[in-house]
């Protein structure tokens, strides 16, 4: 059995809950990380098979060496590709991205609402984990028109890190500076007494501090949260 990191494992629980949704299927993991949490969906049986993608052949040896040790080469596929390019998409896909930039995420869905048709995006999911840009990864995805289903925070080796879980709704929104920065779910979640959420919100705040003297946008939700915070 594949020992994930909590950072994986907090990824898991959103393609299982993914998953769970949508019934069985296929998971497709973007940057698969050695294969890891592809193994892992296949020995707990939440995907019937998985594909995984890496932009370099190193890191797809990787991967592909994982299924056949696991013995579940016949039910994945590894792609040297760049993010979704070349991956046709169907109906029920969980697809991860987890582990990269905020910027390289908005590049890959991008690319991918431009060749797929609104319909098939309204049947599959998305598990997103920015490792930055957390607040740019926001904003695309309410302005492209998705849900925010879910959103958690976790903490590994003395980071956070926020796992997004989204469904297509094809009618953009603006979330705001506020819940752009901290998370329209995440403040809900806060409010009802999430300790973990909170001391995430706490560590913002500080970081917050600091960039809002040269970004307007988190000024101006720096400036909303303490506004709140006082009432």
């Amino acid at each position: 059995m594949i020992n994930l990191s909590f950072r994986l494992k907090a990824v898991y629980d959103q393609v299982s809950a993914a998953r769970t949704e949508l019934g069985p299927g296929r998971v497709i993991d973007v940057g698969s990380d050695h294969g890891l949490l592809a193994v892992s969906c296949l020995e707990n049986g939440i995907a019937t098979s998985v594909i995984c993608t890496e932009i370099h052949e190193g890191p797809a040896d990787h991967s592909a060496d994982a299924m056949i040790t696991s013995g579940f080469e016949d039910r994945s596929q590894v792609i040297v590709t760049d993010g979704l390019d070349g991956v046709r998409l169907e109906k029920g896909d969980v697809i991860v991205i987890a582990g990269m930039g905020g910027l390289n995420i908005i590049d890959i869905v991008s690319r991918c609402i431009e060749t797929e048709t609104p319909e098939l995006l309204k049947n599959v999911r998305f598990v997103i984990q920015p490792q930055k840009s957390v607040n740019l990864v926001r904003k695309f995805f309410a302005e492209n028109g998705f849900v925010f289903d879910d959103e958690s925070v976790c903490t590994d080796r003395d980071f956070f890190y926020n796992i997004m879980r989204m469904s297509y709704g094809a009618v953009p929104y603006e979330l705001g500076a506020y819940k752009e920065c901290y998370g329209s779910v995440l403040l809900k979640k806060a409010e009802s007494g999430d300790e973990l959420i909170r001391s995430y919100f706490d560590h913002l705040d500080e970081v917050f501090s600091i960039r809002s003297r040269s970004d307007r946008v988190i000024r101006d939700a720096l400036e909303e949260r303490l506004r709140y915070e006082n009432q």
